[in-house]
């Protein structure tokens, strides 16, 4: 009804990719403009020359900000074989310190918005331990937290680029890693997605930063600072991901 209206003008709209490209198809047909953001499965690619302390730090922030429930999350890692072992150690220490809770004490990790949102995350996640991935902390409703739809910050090794988890939008405190051999096939798996909203990479080499924002297809690329939003800059994604930019 309200793109039907002749009071409104033009559409912005953020959700689903099924429910986006409805939108755009109504929109289409009173040719009235729409910005479309349809989600994503982002990226997150750690080098061999990634600062690996900072890459842990932000990793927490890129895969666990607001339990996960941001378009433009983290959820597919890669990270190279030469510094994996090292960087999920750092990642998984920094993750087993957040703390999950309500909201009203201190607290990093809040509910999932609902047990739909919930039993998508167990789905994927379980799915992956199925098929081989280990978590390496997380992949569990937290025992002091079974009211609500509470669910463990999740970190899964040992992912491969088939599985469901990597497929899927979670929406969820989920960072599933797959380990690669180096960084160009680290590029080839992030594109390997229906998805291109967002992609961050953590590197201290130059030309892999600018070979990052060149090969990556997403509509923003961050480098060693994730989620980084700026009013100025233009926001929106490739692929299924959306339709056209907003802000800028």
């Amino acid at each position: 009804a309200l793109i039907a209206s002749e009071r409104t003008h033009a559409v912005a709209f953020t959700g689903s990719v099924a429910a986006g490209k409805a939108v755009a198809v109504a929109c289409a047909e009173r040719m009235k403009p729409c910005v479309i953001e349809a989600g994503g499965s982002d990226p997150l690619i750690v080098s061999q020359h990634a600062p690996l302390e900072i890459a842990a730090a932000g990793s927490v922030t890129a895969a666990f900000h607001l339990t996960g429930q941001v378009c433009t999350s983290a959820e597919r890692f890669f990270v190279v074989d030469a510094v994996h072992d090292r960087f999920v150690e750092l990642f998984a220490e920094r993750t087993r310190a957040l703390r999950i809770g309500n909201g009203m004490d201190k607290t990093e990790i809040g509910p999932l918005v609902s047990e739909s949102a919930r039993t998508k995350v167990m789905r994927l996640v379980d799915d992956a331990i199925r098929s081989g991935a280990k978590a390496v902390t997380g992949g569990r409703i937290p025992p002091a937290h079974n009211t609500g739809w509470f669910y463990e910050p999740t970190i899964l090794t040992g992912v491969t680029p088939d599985m469901a988890i990597v497929r899927e939008e979670c929406f969820g405190p989920v960072a599933a890693i797959c380990r690669v051999r180096d960084f160009d096939e680290a590029i080839r798996l992030a594109n390997d997605s229906p998805f291109g909203l967002g992609a961050s990479v953590f590197t201290t080499d130059l030309a892999e930063a600018h070979e990052a924002a060149e090969r990556l297809e997403a509509g923003m690329v961050w480098v060693n600072n994730p989620l980084i939003d700026n009013d100025a800059l233009p926001f929106g994604g490739w692929k299924a991901s959306g339709l056209g930019r907003e802000l800028g």
